[in-house]
Order: structure tokens, then C-alpha cells, then sequence
């Protein structure tokens, strides 16, 4: 059952730092002029990030690489990745709400990640 909910936590940690790695595409595409990313901006609920997207999605990459890093040191066995993987996913959790529409995939994406990790390290361990 831990080793089930290990490997769920970084397949969902691993869909979700790639989706957050994506814009990095669109960002250095858009540089060069080949592609209006005016059509393809989303509409959030915090005025702010739809004022700044670029930094937005800079921020949206920097959590996709740390949570494939938490992936990679997952696999690799390390105790601080799984803290990395359980920190991010709560800050996630956090100011999902920021984030709203879209917000309510990392919302799932994140608690899915944080419940398996949970699983992985206590599983079927008593409260009291």
C-alpha cells in the first residue's frame, strides 16, 4: 500500500511539475515573435497575476523544476525530497485560490501528491 501511494504521489508531482514547466516553452516562443500569446493568456481571480504574467508564469516554472527535483529525489530514496514534495504541496494548496479557474487543477494535483506522500511515510500506522 506505501509503495502504491509513492508511486501515485510522483506521478501526480511529475504531471504537475511538467504542466507548471510548459510555459517556459511558451514564454521563449513568444520572444522570437512566431507566436501571439495574447489569445492563449487565462483569466485569474487575483488581478495582480493577470497584470504580470510573465512573472507568473516565471513563478509557475520555478514550482514545476522544484517539484520535479522533489521527483527525482523521491525515486532516489531521500528524505528531503520527500519534505520538498510535502512543502510544495501545501504552499500549493495554499494560494491555489490565487489561481482560480485554473487553480482547481493544482488544488487536485496537490492533494493528491501530499495524501500519497502522507501514505508512503505513515501508511497504515495507528493514531494512537
Amino acid at each position: 500500500m506505501e509503495k502504491l501511494a509513492l508511486i501515485v504521489a510522483a506521478i501526480a508531482l511529475t504531471l504537475h511539475g511538467l504542466m507548471e514547466v510548459m510555459p517556459l516553452f511558451f514564454m521563449s516562443r513568444s520572444k522570437s515573435g512566431k507566436q501571439d500569446t495574447g489569445k492563449m493568456i487565462p483569466k485569474f481571480i487575483f488581478e495582480p497575476l493577470q497584470n504580470n504574467m510573465k512573472l507568473t508564469m516565471l513563478i509557475g516554472v520555478i514550482f514545476g523544476f522544484v517539484r520535479i527535483l522533489a521527483v527525482v529525489g523521491i525515486v532516489a530514496n531521500f528524505m528531503w525530497a520527500w519534505v520538498l514534495g510535502i512543502t510544495i504541496s501545501i504552499v500549493t494548496l495554499i494560494v491555489m485560490t490565487l489561481f482560480l479557474p485554473m487553480g482547481i487543477v493544482d488544488g487536485i494535483l496537490s492533494s493528491i501528491t501530499l495524501a500519497g506522500l502522507l501514505i508512503a511515510y505513515w501508511g497504515s500506522q495507528p493514531i494512537l
